[in-house]
């Protein structure tokens, strides 16, 4: 993902940004694709660990969130990378970082919020489950022959389009994943109040 804000926003950095924010305590509005949704809880993670005061204001879908910052009726998203870099690139939008721990490759020229918010760092990611009683020799297969497609340079270079990157791994560590994001992101979710709709 990627901080975007509106051009009226006098800041060019993440460090400008949080000052500007706290110079201002509830009086910038961050939208997002809605409650709960993956820009939001990067939104949120971000207010606790830089210690800003930034108004939530959901939308459905990032489309329309994209719209109201396109209008300045909103001033921050974070938002994915598909469908915002032609906003970047054009100056109609002004892109501060990546959330991601190192620079994407959609936008190398962006560099980490955890270069300025220590510890930040948030992705989506993707992965692929089986019921719980698929023998281990069939996950094993098919975890050798997903690891195997996406690492085909192919894939890779239509990941990187995409503004994605792959992930490789065993069962073992896919399921250490989700139990750590599990735990960081249900902190945010209980700081934030967030509640399902």
């Amino acid at each position: 993902m990627i901080i975007l804000l509106h051009p009226s926003v006098p800041a060019t950095s993440v460090p400008e940004f949080i000052a500007y924010a706290k110079a201002n305590p509830g009086n910038v509005n961050m939208a997002s694709a809605g409650n709960g949704s993956a820009p939001h809880m990067a939104g949120e993670l971000f207010k606790m660990m830089a210690g800003v005061n930034l108004v939530h204001v959901p939308y459905r879908g990032q489309g329309p969130a994209m719209t109201d910052l396109l209008g300045g009726d909103v001033q921050v998203l974070f938002a994915t990378a598909p469908g915002t870099t032609d906003y970047v690139r054009t100056g109609k939008l002004r892109a501060l970082a990546v959330t991601t721990a190192s620079r994407a490759e959609v936008l190398p020229e962006l560099p980490p919020v955890g270069d300025f918010v220590p510890g930040y760092e948030t992705s989506q990611w993707y992965g692929m489950c089986a019921p719980g009683k698929t023998p281990v020799e069939i996950i094993d297969k098919l975890n050798r022959e997903i690891n195997a497609a996406i690492a085909d340079p192919g894939m890779k270079a239509r990941l990187a389009a995409l503004g994605g990157e792959p992930l490789l791994g065993s069962p073992a560590e896919f399921g250490r994943l989700i139990a750590e994001e599990t735990e960081k992101w249900a902190k945010v979710v209980r700081a934030a109040g967030i509640k399902p709709e």
